[in-house]
C-alpha cells in the first residue's frame, strides 16, 4: 500500500477550514454577520489549496482548473462584498 505524506499544502487547508468553521459558528451563535466577507476569503484560500493539491496528486487540470475558478469567484465575491460595505 502507498502510504499517504502529509505536506505543507495540507497542513493549510487543515488551518485555513478550522479558521472558516470558527468563524461560521461564531457568526452563527451571536448572529453578527460582519465577519463573513473574512470567511469567504478564508474559504476561497481553502478550496485554492485543494485545486493545488488536486492538480499535484492526479496532475489533471479538469478538477484543479474547476476548484481554481470556483475559489476566485468565491473571493470575487468575498472583495465585492467588502467594497459595497
Amino acid at each position: 500500500m502507498e502510504e499517504k505524506k502529509f505536506d505543507i499544502l495540507m497542513l493549510f487547508q487543515i488551518i485555513f477550514a478550522i479558521l472558516v468553521m470558527l468563524i461560521s459558528i461564531y457568526s452563527k451563535v451571536t448572529e453578527n454577520y460582519n465577519l463573513l466577507p473574512l470567511m469567504l476569503i478564508l474559504l476561497s484560500i481553502t478550496l485554492l489549496i485543494m485545486g493545488l493539491r488536486e492538480y499535484k496528486r492526479t496532475q489533471s487540470l479538469l478538477w484543479g482548473i474547476f476548484i481554481l475558478c470556483t475559489s476566485l469567484y468565491i473571493l470575487f465575491s468575498a472583495v465585492e462584498s467588502i467594497m459595497i460595505n
